[in-house]
């Protein structure tokens, strides 16, 4: 039909109908990304009390109980921690600074210990669906992302509380990590980019070895692989691949640069971190079966599949549950490494990277032992959930099965729900502290896991140093080594434990009577003996020095 416009007229007209549309499509984006932000906010939210009740029903210990001293120190003057003896992992840069806040407004408490598990939980949880979602917009974006976030969703009730949600050990470091992906996921390819990684990675190194594997040499492998791409392929020149030879730059001297932090921190008169305990060497091969075989219980409790702590038919239920999302992710995996040195983008290669490299070192190395070895490739949790969401994400969706995916999401929901039931547990030795003030003993000695934990449960208001060799000599670790200085310190009772020696360094009565001769008086308040003197009992316990064991 003629309109009896010229054909000046109709491209006049489209020129005004794409200028009005403008606006009208900034502030659709505008809305979008509100809307993002808000939902982002509220499930952080809901995430963290969810995860703050599941904290609460694993019995606290003194691992976790020693960095929140340790934060506490931070907040009163002592940012370097001068004097103390840490573990072989700091948390210097990540957990510290986050329990010191928590600690500023809700002072000492046991409670720290559990908002702070709740709080790296729940932003590992949001980081990896956010980047699992990648760049994709639409159906396929929440797809990814709720697909890749529902993984880690309900860890199991046991083991999954122990190793994601117990304290400071190894999951924080993930944050770093996470957000150091999600730099080079969004970010443009400019000459910026590659410094800020390297800060980034640095940061996440001197809290936390496992970011040396799990980030800068997956970075590094990474971004080698797209350098060789690149040169290998006819046209390509210089100009196109010098952002990933500056990343592997920067990633590789990230590791030195952590190594000369830590150093300087301790030059500076800081804490003291020992190397770690088992070294960085390769176990036998002869115990590689051994190793394997734990390393792939290890992922069963990292997943919540695990089987063989669940005592009850709901829970055995659920872990059959969450085989499925470890099928995802090891599907997720799969694709990555078919997709590898050929069409993976940059995020992809690095994370099926960091993948192989955290589970290598975890079964060729030594540390790979029951439970305790699942902190050390945590990692690979959220690294092969981001895998599923964005390498399976798509064809989900293209095959239209979110009804199934939105039913296995409620499920996870539910077990979720079904952890926040349980009870709360009361931590360890908290009637002891009691006892303790109440008799107003406060300062003296006991083995190790009776020791910072009732120094927390008190508020500081009771501090007992940890002993080892049987009772003779202070345990360098987690502590202020002024503690255990006669010159500044005094501690004049001991506490043993009745229950059948399960720990080599267990205080035991008849090495603690012959060190520091019979006590004045002798308590038995339930299955502890409180052993009391009328002298400095530092003077006669052995202690180390602060520069090591």
């Amino acid at each position: 039909m003629d309109t009896g416009l010229t054909e000046g007229d109709k491209q006049t007209a489209a020129q005004h109908a794409s200028a009005s549309g403008a606006p009208f499509g900034d502030l659709l984006r505008r809305h979008t990304r509100i809307l993002w932000a808000a939902g982002l906010a509220v499930a952080g939210l809901a995430l963290f009390l969810c995860y703050l009740r599941q904290a609460q029903t694993y019995v606290l210990n003194s691992d976790p109980a020693g960095q929140a001293l340790e934060a506490w120190a931070m907040w009163h003057g002592n940012p370097l921690l001068r004097g103390w003896w840490l573990g072989d992992i700091s948390f210097y840069s990540v957990e510290l600074p986050l329990n010191v806040i928590i600690e500023m407004v809700n002072g000492l408490r046991t409670e720290d210990v559990h908002i702070l598990a709740a709080l790296v939980y729940a932003a590992v949880v949001l980081l990896t669906a956010l980047l699992a979602r990648g760049t994709a917009r639409g159906r396929e974006g929440v797809v990814r992302a709720l697909l890749a976030g529902g993984i880690l969703l309900a860890p199991s009730l046991v083991y999954g509380t122990r190793v994601l949600i117990q304290g400071p050990n190894h999951t924080g470091t993930l944050i770093p990590v996470l957000l150091t992906l999600l730099l080079l996921d969004r970010a443009p390819e400019r000459w910026w980019v590659p410094a800020i990684v390297g800060v980034m990675l640095t940061w996440g190194q001197v809290n936390d070895p496992l970011a040396t594997f799990a980030a800068a040499a997956a970075v590094a492998v990474a971004s080698g692989v797209r350098v060789l791409q690149g040169i290998a392929r006819d046209g390509r020149t210089s100009r196109t691949w010098w952002y990933d030879a500056s990343l592997a730059v920067v990633a590789l001297i990230s590791v030195a640069a952590a190594h000369l932090v830590l150093a300087e921190i301790h030059t500076a008169g800081g804490f003291y971190a020992p190397p770690p305990k088992y070294g960085y060497g390769l176990a036998p091969l002869s115990t590689l079966p051994t190793r394997i075989h734990v390393a792939g219980s290890n992922i069963l409790m990292l997943f919540g599949a695990d089987f063989t702590s669940e005592p009850t038919a709901a829970t055995k239920a659920l872990a059959v549950l969450h085989l499925v999302g470890l099928a995802l992710a090891v599907l997720g995996l799969l694709a990555g490494l078919r997709g590898f040195l050929r069409r993976a983008d940059r995020v992809t290669q690095a994370l099926v990277a960091g993948t192989i490299i955290v589970l290598a070192a975890g079964v060729f190395g030594h540390y790979m032992l029951p439970v305790v070895g699942a902190h050390e490739i945590v990692s690979v949790l959220p690294f092969s959930a981001v895998l599923a969401g964005r390498l399976l994400g798509g064809p989900l969706t293209r095959a239209r099965l979110e009804p199934v995916l939105a039913i296995g999401l409620a499920c996870y929901l539910g077990a979720l729900a079904y952890n926040d039931t349980q009870p709360v547990a009361t931590p360890a030795h908290q009637d002891l502290a009691r006892w303790l003030e109440a008799h107003h003993l406060t300062s003296g000695l006991a083995g190790y896991w009776e020791s910072t934990i009732v120094t927390l449960d008190s508020g500081g208001r009771v501090r007992i140093v940890a002993l080892i060799g049987k009772g003779t000599t202070i345990k360098p670790y987690e502590a202020d080594s002024s503690w255990s200085n006669p010159a500044v310190s005094r501690a004049n009772f001991i506490v043993t434990v009745k229950w059948p020696l399960a720990d080599a360094h267990q205080v035991r009565p008849a090495v603690v009577r012959a060190r520091f001769g019979a006590p004045a008086r002798t308590y038995h308040f339930r299955e502890y003996r409180i052993m009391v003197y009328n002298y400095n009992l530092l003077t006669r316990a052995t202690r180390p020095s602060l520069g090591g064991y």
